[in-house]
């Protein structure tokens, strides 16, 4: 086992810290990482961009200080190349980028880990993979040619690292075909979730039927979509119930059978949101972008061991697999028929529920997923020697 590096937006050390999708392969993937390492008895650093501070771990004892991130990398390198190498680096991007303000320290940042891992001392990852230009796309419908540039510029940048990890391998495929990125430099870790926080519980066999369903549901398909498939149960004798978390929701879009949550909800409450629910619809916008990519929150789904309707995705299908329970469709006037199904027998939900839970046990548990990734780099680092 080696010393580890890792450069990320934010701290994530326990649960309570989990508040986005970041967050929560921060606290899955690397606070695991962490401490499969510390306890081989190796040093930790841990740099939070956001924060400008490096946090380092080793011997049951921490300690802190507040630097940029090339002297946070400069720093790690000092105090462990002498007796140990190499350092395992784990580099998030684009998210440990915060902006052209920060540009040149980046750009140096970036170089120093490269210099350094010609002659050796480093080993480094590039994980979380999110195509900045297509996200820009994505968020703002374009993108400017500075930006085009600035982007493109760090992508090849990062792409002369050692590993690079996506999430899905329809995006991995995506940058083969387009970035030309060789397939023996990347590999795909999948986002994970907690069996150890996400408790099992069986379905409660009463009506209305309650859907769980969050993200800007109100943008993506509209509230009247859902008064739709209220409607359209209700004529087959089916009683549902729409739990909606939405913070861009107003209130006023409450019904009978609609709950609006627009508040802001910890992760353990959302968690207990899922546990509580009959069934998981999974709602994305349609773009290249969400068609490749996969939503933290579907490991989470399929942890809690409830069946999942999801719109179409690449992505999303290489988590589901082809586990029982787990239902894709193309248009949502396909959900009705897929309800209608489902809730024919709620008594036979449970073993529906039972299958995605074990399936989500056996692939999708953040602390074997950590272990994957170790070996896949112990093996790589034992190739280059």
């Amino acid at each position: 086992m080696f010393p580890v590096l890792i450069i990320s937006y934010r701290f994530a050390w326990s649960s309570k810290d989990v508040v986005d999708g970041l967050t929560h392969r921060y606290y899955g993937l690397y606070s695991n990482i962490a401490r499969y390492v510390l306890n081989y008895r190796k040093p930790v650093y841990w740099y939070s961009v956001r924060d400008r501070r490096l946090l380092k771990i080793f011997n049951g004892k921490g300690c802190s200080s507040r630097c940029s991130m090339f002297i946070a990398v400069a720093k790690a390198l000092k105090e462990v190349y002498t007796f140990e190498r190499p350092i395992i680096v784990i580099l998030d991007y684009p998210h440990s980028f915060l902006g052209i303000k920060y540009f040149m320290i980046y750009v140096s940042t970036l170089l120093l880990l490269y210099i350094f891992q010609l002659i050796g001392v480093v080993f480094v990852v590039v994980d979380n993979m999110d195509p900045p230009i297509e996200h820009s796309i994505e968020l703002k419908g374009k993108v400017s040619l500075l930006e085009r540039l600035l982007w493109s510029l760090l992508n090849n940048l990062v792409f002369l690292f050692d590993l690079i990890i996506f999430h899905s391998q329809s995006y991995r495929v995506y940058h083969r075909l387009y970035y030309k990125l060789d397939y023996k430099k990347t590999a795909v870790i999948p986002p994970g979730s907690f069996p150890n926080i996400i408790p099992y519980k069986e379905v409660r066999l009463k009506t209305p039927v309650k859907v769980f369903l969050s993200g800007r549901i109100h943008e993506w398909i509209g509230i009247e979509k859902i008064i739709m498939l209220i409607e359209s149960l209700k004529r087959e004798g089916i009683k549902v119930k729409f739990i909606v978390l939405d913070k861009s929701a107003s209130s006023s879009l409450r019904r009978e059978n609609i709950e609006v949550v627009n508040t802001y909800v910890s992760y353990h409450d959302f968690l207990k949101l899922l546990t509580e629910a009959h069934m998981l619809l999974l709602i994305r916008p349609r773009s290249l972008h969400h068609t490749l990519t996969v939503r933290a929150t579907m490991a989470d789904y399929m942890m809690a061991g409830r069946p999942i309707l999801y719109l179409h995705s690449l992505g999303i299908k290489e988590i589901a697999g082809d586990v029982e329970g787990c239902y894709s469709f193309k248009s949502i006037e396909e959900v009705p028929n897929i309800l209608q199904k489902l809730t024919r027998d709620l008594s036979s939900l449970n073993e529906l529920c039972i299958n995605i839970r074990r399936y989500a046990e056996k692939h999708l548990d953040y602390r074997k997923l950590a272990l994957n990734l170790l070996r896949e780099i112990a093996n790589r680092i034992r190739s280059k020697n």
